[in-house]
């Protein structure tokens, strides 16, 4: 519309995400989002998969509600009303992903990025998120946080990335 945009910052998300979304049913994207809170291991979310697939959402749901370690319900305050509801918001999440198509340019972006769910660093650097340079008019930064795609906003990592943050938006001037 005309309006400078002085930042835009991505963390750890490929433009191209489209083809991604539409390989996660369901199921995988409730044992992603299980994994991604510590509710299961990225071993038993794996191995899981094949045999809730015939499940219904309630039973899938159960077994890996009593997977969970109870300290991290406890901690994250769950109920198996709130997984639901949680497992929902991030299906509806995946399905906007299966039709975005970014288009346009800003005048710079800024991409946040860490260990990513399968592959190298570099590969998913260089190959996945690279790509954002096509819609950033100046030369894109790509700055390396800590932790892992399921992790980099952690307790334990989320004040170094607060920091880098920050100093990319005053690198921004805001």
């Amino acid at each position: 519309m005309g309006d400078e945009v002085k930042f835009t910052g991505l963390i750890n998300i490929p433009p191209h995400i489209a083809d991604r979304m539409h390989e996660i049913d369901w199921t995988g994207g409730m044992l992603n989002l299980s994994y991604f809170l510590g509710l299961v291991s990225k071993h038993d979310a794996n191995d899981l998969a094949p045999a809730l697939k015939p499940l219904t959402k309630t039973e899938q749901l159960e077994i890996v509600w009593k997977l969970s370690p109870p300290e991290r319900l406890v901690e994250l305050q769950l109920t198996p009303e709130k997984l639901d509801h949680w497992v929902n918001i991030a299906g509806s999440l995946i399905n906007c992903g299966k039709d975005y198509n970014p288009t346009g340019s800003v005048s710079v972006v800024d991409v946040f990025y860490a260990i990513p769910l399968r592959g190298s660093k570099s590969d998913w650097l260089n190959n996945q998120l690279k790509p954002w340079s096509g819609f950033s008019r100046g030369e894109p930064t790509y700055t390396d946080v800590p932790g892992q795609h399921y992790t980099l906003m952690d307790f334990d990592h989320v004040p170094q990335f607060q920091k880098i943050f920050r100093s990319r938006l005053e690198a921004r001037g805001l």
